[in-house]
C-alpha cells in the first residue's frame, strides 16, 4: 500500500507510464508522483530557465503584471513581499514597480544568482532556512512552485509562521483534475503522457479541492479562487497541449493566515 505523503492516508494508482506512477490520496484527494526523483533540482538548470523563462520574459512579465491586478481588488496595502521559488525575478519585478519591497527565495543556483545581478534581495536556499524573524512579511507569493516540492507542508507551515497576522499567502499552481489523467492515461502509449502531466518535474498534482484540504490544515483560510488559462505563445510549440485545453488551467488562490485565540484553563467554566 503506497501512503499519501501529506495525510498519510492510504491511496489508489490513477496513472503509470514505464517507471513513474501517480496515486491519489482517499482521504485528502491530492495526486503524487511515486517514486520521488532523488535529484529534481537538476531540473531547474541555466538552460531550463533561459528556455522558458528568459526567452519569454516580456509576455511572462505582462501575465504576471495581470495577475496583480486581481490580487490587489483583495490587497489593498503594500508592504514586504517575500516571493518563493523566485525564478528569474518577473514576479519581484513587477511587484517592485507596484511599490512593494520584495524579497526572493530560491534553491537553484542560477536564478538566484541572475536576481542578485538584477539587484534583488535573494536568498539560495531551502525556505526553512530563511534567516527572517517569523511574521515579517505581509505577503509571500509560490508562483508554480507547490506542486515541485518533495515536502510542500514544510513550506506552508514556514510560510505562515513568517506572515504578519492577517497576513496573505498567495499559490498558483496547475489545476490537474480526474479528466486530465484518464486522458494520461489513453495516451500513456504514446510515451507523451508525462509531458502532460509534466513528469517527473511536478510531484504533487492539485485540484481546488485537494490544495484547500491540504492548506485549511495549516491556519489558512481561502478568501479567492480563480480557475485561470494560463495558455500563450510559448506553450505554442506542443501540439500535444493545443488539444487538452485543461493543461493550461491554474489554480490562483488568495490564502489570509488566520490568528488563533489563545484560551487558558483558567477561563473555562463548567
Amino acid at each position: 500500500m503506497i501512503h499519501c505523503p501529506l495525510c498519510k492516508g492510504a491511496s489508489n494508482r490513477i496513472w503509470k507510464e514505464r517507471k513513474h506512477r501517480v496515486y491519489r490520496c482517499k482521504n485528502c484527494s491530492v495526486a503524487f508522483l511515486e517514486p520521488v526523483p532523488e535529484c529534481v533540482e537538476k531540473t531547474y538548470s541555466k538552460d531550463y530557465f533561459q528556455e522558458w523563462y528568459i526567452k519569454y520574459y516580456e509576455e511572462r512579465k505582462q501575465y504576471t503584471e495581470n495577475l496583480f491586478l486581481l490580487l490587489e481588488e483583495h490587497i489593498k496595502a503594500k508592504g514586504k513581499l517575500l516571493d518563493v521559488g523566485c525564478g528569474v525575478g518577473i514576479l519581484l519585478e513587477t511587484a517592485k514597480e507596484k511599490g512593494w519591497d520584495v524579497y526572493g527565495q530560491d534553491i537553484a543556483p542560477f536564478p538566484a544568482a541572475y536576481c542578485k545581478e538584477k539587484g534583488f534581495n535573494i536568498f539560495n536556499g531551502p525556505l526553512q532556512e530563511l534567516n527572517f524573524p517569523e511574521e515579517s512579511f505581509d505577503v509571500i507569493t509560490m508562483f508554480d512552485v507547490l506542486a515541485h516540492l518533495k515536502d510542500p507542508v514544510s513550506y506552508i507551515n514556514t510560510s505562515v509562521k513568517l506572515l504578519k497576522p492577517d497576513g496573505y499567502l498567495i499559490i498558483k499552481t496547475p489545476h490537474h483534475p480526474c479528466s486530465l489523467f484518464f486522458l494520461a492515461n489513453l495516451l500513456s502509449f504514446t510515451g507523451k503522457s508525462r509531458s502532460l502531466l509534466h513528469i517527473p518535474a511536478q510531484i504533487f498534482h492539485f485540484t481546488s479541492h485537494s490544495l484547500s484540504t491540504v492548506l485549511s490544515a495549516e491556519n489558512l483560510k481561502m478568501v479567492y479562487l480563480i480557475r485561470q488559462n494560463d495558455f500563450s505563445s510559448y506553450s505554442g510549440k506542443h501540439p500535444l497541449l493545443l488539444m487538452i485545453p485543461s493543461k493550461t488551467v491554474s489554480l490562483l488562490t488568495l490564502w489570509k493566515k488566520q490568528i488563533k485565540e489563545k484560551t487558558y484553563a483558567s477561563e473555562i467554566k463548567k
